[in-house]
């Protein structure tokens, strides 16, 4: 019985860098409009956009930027590496064209500080659970011959 719930704890612990992906970021939709000043760079590099519900967030080279078309996938797009015509959007470094009919929305993904600190503590708390439950169900000890 154990063994068993040893592979549940390894599977949960073997998933929680994929939780790791989407669980650090909050992101905010952008119009396409404002999506248009990171193809630009702004001064040094560095532009402000108002989110769809009227927050304004900073763009620079390392912020995740991108679009989710009609369908709902999510397109990345490198920040002041990407042009967005009347029609189109080319991301050469992406290798994406896509038709602004096939746009729904443009996304802005910041780090976010508290679902980090979280990660990491849920991610130490399983590894520490992880060892005491081993250490708890190990057999007892026996000598040569018992």
């Amino acid at each position: 019985m154990p063994v068993l719930s040893l592979q549940k704890l390894t599977r949960v612990l073997l998933a929680l860098p994929l939780v790791a992906q989407v669980g650090c970021y909050n992101t905010y939709n952008v119009t396409l409009e404002e999506l248009s000043k990171a193809q630009e760079g702004g001064i040094n590099s560095v532009v402000k956009m108002a989110t769809a519900e009227g927050e304004e967030v900073v763009v620079t080279k390392n912020t995740k930027v991108g679009v989710t078309d009609t369908g709902g996938s999510y397109h990345a797009v490198s920040p002041f590496n990407f042009t967005l015509t009347s029609r189109q959007l080319v991301a050469p470094d992406e290798d994406l064209l896509l038709g602004l009919d096939e746009i729904q929305t443009g996304n802005v993904k910041l780090v976010s500080g508290s679902r980090t600190t979280l990660l990491v503590v849920g991610g130490v708390a399983a590894l520490v659970g992880a060892g005491l439950f081993i250490a708890l169900n190990a057999p007892e000890r026996k000598e040569f011959g018992q």
